[in-house]
Order: structure tokens, then sequence, then C-alpha cells
């Protein structure tokens, strides 16, 4: 890897695909001399759904420490480090630990801002500075810590969709992920459906603080895809269901041009304390909460949306 905050000058792809691991499900732990990267794979048994008609059929956490046990070797030569994998109950975790405060630590932990886990991380400044093979490395790493392939994340129209989901409490890597994606790759995303009452429970009551579920067409997703083969098998086979409906991609979401199609109810957790103090407020869609969080993406075109007494643009 690098070297010190003077010399570090370049990414490779190696370290633009674990940083994306790490930013996903990653979290950096050190007690006394002993130094602990550790990235969370979690899995459910019925997570990942295959198309009708399919014939994938594989035991989910086999696969997925398969998948690990390839990307291991990969990960060890660049940190010159021992990984090892270790099983919980639904979750499968990559670990890696440093004896001492090496190179490679001490360019992990600049690149991530010197934060300590995914739900504070964003997207590094340098990955937007890169080039877009590094730009596809790093979404690659989110792609396969965070995203689960699955036939339920179709459409009303059957349209497969592929979900990024970054966990409840970190507000900003959504819109960061969505720039990156739109932006720079011109990938455009089909909606973002944030961890708020009205979105998540817009008729009241009901758990709403759950991840954030970055929507994304399958077929718009090829340029990135991914390196778990048994998530890969089950893309490619979205991406043929939607070939095979003659699917018009949508163009990227402007939130400065979408216009307001209909009210949601009032939810009495709107003012939560678990929201930033920016969300503690009512909104009737998704693109209403990324302007407020701060996305600036997109112009301003004819059709703005009318925004109700007390909302600011």
């Amino acid at each position: 890897m690098g070297g010190s905050k003077a010399q570090f000058d370049y990414i490779d792809p190696d370290v633009a695909y674990l940083i994306g691991m790490i930013v996903a499900r990653g979290s950096f732990h050190q007690d006394g001399d002993i130094r602990r990267l550790v990235i969370q794979f979690p899995y459910r048994l019925d997570a990942m759904t295959p198309i009708p008609g399919s014939l994938i059929d594989m035991d989910r956490e086999t696969a997925l420490r398969l998948s690990l046990d390839n990307i291991r070797a990969r990960i060890s030569e660049l940190l010159e480090v021992n990984l090892n994998v270790q099983r919980k109950a639904h979750e499968v975790s990559l670990h890696a630990v440093f004896p001492r405060e090496t190179i490679g630590w001490r360019d992990l932990r600049f690149i991530t801002g010197y934060k300590s886990n995914y739900q504070e991380f964003e997207v590094p400044q340098i990955i937007y500075d890169s080039d877009t093979n590094i730009q596809k490395e790093f979404l690659r790493g989110i792609a396969d810590t965070s995203c689960e392939p699955s036939y339920a994340d179709r459409d009303q129209g059957d349209h497969q969709r592929i979900v990024i989901q970054v966990q409840f409490g970190n507000w900003l890597l959504p819109i960061q992920l969505c720039k990156l994606l739109q932006e720079c790759l011109r990938i455009p995303v089909s909606n973002v459906l944030w961890g708020h009452p009205n979105l998540r429970a817009p008729t009241g009551g009901g758990s709403w603080s759950k991840e954030t579920r970055i929507r994304i067409y399958a077929d718009l997703f090829v340029p990135v895809g991914f390196y778990f083969e048994y998530k890969q098998r089950i893309f490619e086979e979205m991406v043929e269901y939607n070939k095979k409906q003659n699917f018009s991609p949508p163009k990227p979401c402007n939130p400065k041009t979408k216009k307001l199609r209909g009210q949601k109810p009032h939810h009495d957790d709107e003012q939560n304390e678990r929201l930033p103090k920016a969300l503690r407020r009512h909104f009737n869609s998704y693109y209403q909460i990324c302007r407020a969080i701060g996305c600036k993406q997109g112009k301003k075109g004819p059709q703005r949306e009318f925004f109700q007494a007390g909302e600011e643009d």
C-alpha cells in the first residue's frame, strides 16, 4: 500500500476493493498493541431468491465461505497479515490481526478518515478523485459485502433490482454512494428507501429504524457486478430476465426536478431522537430526505416540487 500521508498519492484496485468492503461492513479495533480489522457478512438463509425457473440451488453459508476463501488470499497478500474466517449465528466475518502498527494499518485508517466503523464511514475523497476502474472496484467491495441479489427486490412491473444496503445510523453514505454511481459512473439509481418512519411505516406504528436501501435496476449495474461467485450467478440471471422484458431504463434520479405525487400521513415518530435533527420532520418522498441530508445532484428543471408550508428547498 502507500506510505505516510505526504506520500499517499495513489490507490490501486486491491486497495479500492478492500476499502469498499470496510466502508460497507467493516470496523477497526485496538486493544493495547493488538489491532484488528473485522469485516462482517451477515446472511439469512432466505435472503437471496433466484428468479422463477432458475436452476441455481446452493447453501448460502457454504457459498459465502467459499467466496471469502477466494478473497482472503487477495487481501492477505495486500495487508501482509494473516486473515481468518469466523462464523456466528447468521454471520460470517473476516478478521485481520495487526500485531504492530504497520503501513497497511496506517493507510487504511487514513483513507477511512480515522473513523471506527461502518455506521460512520463515508466514501473517501480519494475514490471520487480516482479513475472509473478504481471507483468500480470500490463499489464491488460495497456490493459483495452489503448486497444480496434477490428476485424479491423486483419493482411492481417485475423488473429486477439490485439493492445496496447501508446500515441504519449512517445517513451520509447513501447519498455519497448515489453520487458515485450517478455522477461518476453514469449508473442511474431508481430510488432510495430511507430508514425513516414516513417511508418505512407510512401508516403509523411499525418498525422503521431499518437499513437504507439504494435500488438500482440489475441491467444497469452490469459495469460493477460482484466478485462473489454465487452472487454474480444470481445477478446474471436477473440481468437476462430484465432484457427479455424489453425494459426501458430510467434516467438518473434528479431530486431537484422531482414532482410530489401525494401526501403521506403523519407519523408519531417523526421527532424521534434516533433521527438526525435535519430529519425530525414530515416527509412525503425519499428525495425530500435526500435533499435534507445534503444531496446536490442534478439541475433545477421545469417540474419543481411544491413544498408544504414550513419545508425548505
